[in-house]
């Protein structure tokens, strides 16, 4: 170590500590602690985006949820074309969280997520936009009020009018049943003549499939409101 002769004693020749040595000393010994202390412990890890299963995707956090609906939504944009892979990449990663957590909250634990998300995508794929007749709700859910022995009619509205297409319909539980209604020039389409289920809520979901459009999604629901009275409870005597 360095140091300043403080004279001589006898011919030997005695060194004292500088003392603007001391504060350069402490500073590389903290360095040197602290690059120690990191490499001793454990490395940060960052939840997979691309979840492998519903049970997986259930247990992230509310950030790595979105990060993985983000990444869901960024491969389908690659995976399509043009005016589709433009309306995909516009999906907004928060709204497509907020429906895959609904999506995947009654799957079973090894339900793939990537299968999962490809089926809720649509729900909130911007572009085309659907409205019908006589029915209430937002841009991807309907609702609609008649009687179980009445035949339901949906008539619904394509917007922007696309050069052709089709609807097809399918129920969303009991009885496996697909309907296809073609898109006319006008954007228009029609299901007619639909028979209920006796049960309170016939629930139908409408795929739109007009290219070179990504598919739009929206669920229409037929509430029976004779189901509903009859599937009552009876009152307190």
């Amino acid at each position: 170590m360095r140091g300043t002769p403080s004279g001589h004693n006898h011919g030997v020749i005695v060194f004292t500590r500088s003392r603007s040595a001391a504060p350069a000393t402490v500073a590389v010994l903290a360095a040197a602690g602290a690059t120690f202390a990191a490499c001793g412990a454990e490395p940060a890890t960052t939840p997979d985006p691309r979840p492998a299963t519903a049970a997986v995707y259930r247990a992230l956090s509310d950030a790595a949820r979105l990060a993985a609906a983000a990444g869901c939504r960024d491969r389908a944009a690659r995976g399509a074309e043009r005016v589709a892979e433009s309306q995909i990449a516009d999906v907004d990663a928060m709204l497509l969280r907020r429906e895959l957590d609904l999506a995947v909250a009654d799957q079973r634990g090894s339900d793939r997520f990537d299968r999962a998300c490809a089926a809720t995508l649509p729900l909130v794929t911007p572009g085309l936009r659907v409205s019908f007749a006589g029915a209430t709700g937002n841009s991807s859910v309907f609702s609609y009020t008649t009687r179980s022995d009445r035949p339901l009619t949906i008539r619904g509205t394509v917007e922007p009018v696309p050069a052709g297409g089709r609807v097809v319909a399918r129920r969303d539980s009991g009885p496996e049943q697909r309907l296809t209604a073609a898109i006319d020039d006008r954007g228009r389409f029609a299901f007619r003549d639909i028979r209920l289920r006796k049960v309170a809520d016939n629930t139908f979901r409408l795929t739109i499939e007009a290219p070179p459009n990504a598919p739009r999604l929206v669920l229409f629901s037929a509430l029976c409101l004779d189901c509903i009275v009859s599937g009552s409870p009876p009152a307190p005597s």
